[in-house]
């Protein structure tokens, strides 16, 4: 880390959130340089970049999560943000626990989006700080392996709430019979927020299909859409949208 990627962090740490043109002023170099400076302290795990600039990192809310996504979650990731981009009038979303889905909130971080944003995930809320995303994060019990919340408190907070779509993933699925969670009280929640949800997106890499979990939280019918890798084989992906499920490669 030099001087000026020092200072940078001591004015976003002062400031809570930095942008290219006025720190390139500031330190009287190009915003490509500063943009550059950013990319270094990001893949540091220092900061979190935005679509104009960066805002500081909470590590501590992100501890126990994958803080180095896979690329085939981060391109899961980018094909969420290109269907909700493709997908009219939508103006609030619920993004569920998971790594892809956290990978897609920081996404959604620095593209900055006007969007309403309902999560049981902390770390996700964490991810969304200080941007324009409006985030409502649900009450409820925290885990005792993970930073999210979950109960009949988390339930009952989302009976009030309706969502134009649901992005969640889940730890395993069947192209025959639906998806799966292996924790009881999440696949109560998931179950929930698939209820308040207009669309339901399932990003999931192929490996989940190659095994079920504990609870399953959704069918075949109530998912619109599932958002997978390169490797999911042709069998399984002629299920699905057979079933009427919209399969998405990224």
């Amino acid at each position: 880390m030099n001087a000026r990627q020092t200072e940078i962090l001591k004015r976003l740490r002062d400031l809570g959130r930095i942008e290219f043109e006025v720190e390139a002023a500031y330190f009287g170099v190009t915003p490509m340089t500063i943009r550059r400076d950013l990319r270094q302290l990001e893949a540091e795990g220092q900061v979190l970049l935005t679509r104009k600039g960066a805002v500081p990192r909470s590590e501590i809310y992100e501890k126990g999560t994958s803080p180095h996504p896979t690329p085939e979650k981060n391109a899961i990731a980018r094909r969420a943000w290109q269907l909700l981009q493709e997908t009219p009038n939508v103006k609030s979303i619920m993004l569920s626990t998971g790594t892809t889905t956290l990978a897609f909130a920081k996404l959604l971080a620095r593209e900055n989006p006007l969007l309403s944003v309902l999560t049981n995930s902390i770390p996700i809320a964490s991810a969304l700080f200080q941007t324009r995303v409006k985030v409502m994060l649900t009450g409820g019990e925290l885990r005792s392996n993970s930073l999210d919340l979950v109960g009949p408190a988390a339930e009952q907070f989302l009976h009030d709430y309706h969502v134009d779509m649901l992005f969640t993933g889940c730890d395993g699925a069947d192209a025959a019979q639906g998806f799966y969670t292996a924790d009881l009280n999440l696949a109560n929640l998931e179950n929930q927020s698939v209820k308040i949800s207009n669309q339901v997106v399932i990003l999931c890499d192929a490996a989940k299909f190659t095994r079920k979990a504990l609870v399953k939280f959704a069918s075949l019918n109530d998912v619109n859409c599932v958002i997978s890798d390169p490797a999911l084989g042709p069998a399984e992906r002629n299920m699905l949208e057979t079933r009427g499920v919209n399969v998405l490669i990224a």
